[in-house]
């Protein structure tokens, strides 16, 4: 397994992660209608440009024998607190230590820079991704209702990691 740091060069193949991964993960949970907006308004080219070069997201990308399979972005939302706004896994690559290794390669960057804490807010119905958080050990911190326009909404757990 290779982890490397993504830049706006790699947006194509984090757009093909997301791909592989968004419609089969996400249309069971809040409906095609739903993926469909949030793919056009989060993972466009311009919105993963501004994310990486505007909001200070960084993006990280794994490998197993080669292939790209999984993807993380992070950043420091607060003095001390890291906020990890994306984790996806291929469907083919779940269940083989992906998840944890972008996770573990996340808490060594951030602690390297006195982070405390790691969030992540986490759908209320993505049962799968809460557990993998449980086991990881992060704990449920409050839930929030978050407005995304056209009449959507993100309904989600936020949890947090103490470091």
């Amino acid at each position: 397994m290779n982890i490397f740091k993504a830049n706006t060069s790699h947006i194509p193949l984090i757009r093909n992660l997301t791909m592989q991964v968004w419609p089969q993960t996400y249309t069971p949970i809040i409906g095609a209608d739903q993926v469909t907006y949030m793919l056009e308004r989060f993972y466009n080219p311009d919105a993963l440009t501004a994310q990486m070069n505007d909001q200070g997201h960084q993006f990280i990308i794994a490998e197993t024998d080669g292939i790209p399979a999984a993807f993380a972005s992070y950043s420091e939302v607060e003095p001390g607190i890291y906020k990890l706004h994306k984790l996806y896994t291929t469907l083919a690559a779940q269940g083989k230590g992906l998840g944890r290794a972008l996770i573990d390669y996340i808490i060594a960057d951030i602690q390297a820079k006195n982070a405390t804490m790691l969030r992540l807010n986490v759908n209320i119905h993505n049962h799968a991704a809460k557990q993998f958080y449980a086991r990881y050990g992060f704990r449920h911190l409050l839930d929030e209702d978050i407005d995304i326009g056209s009449g959507f909404y993100m309904n989600d757990h936020v949890l947090c990691l103490d470091l």
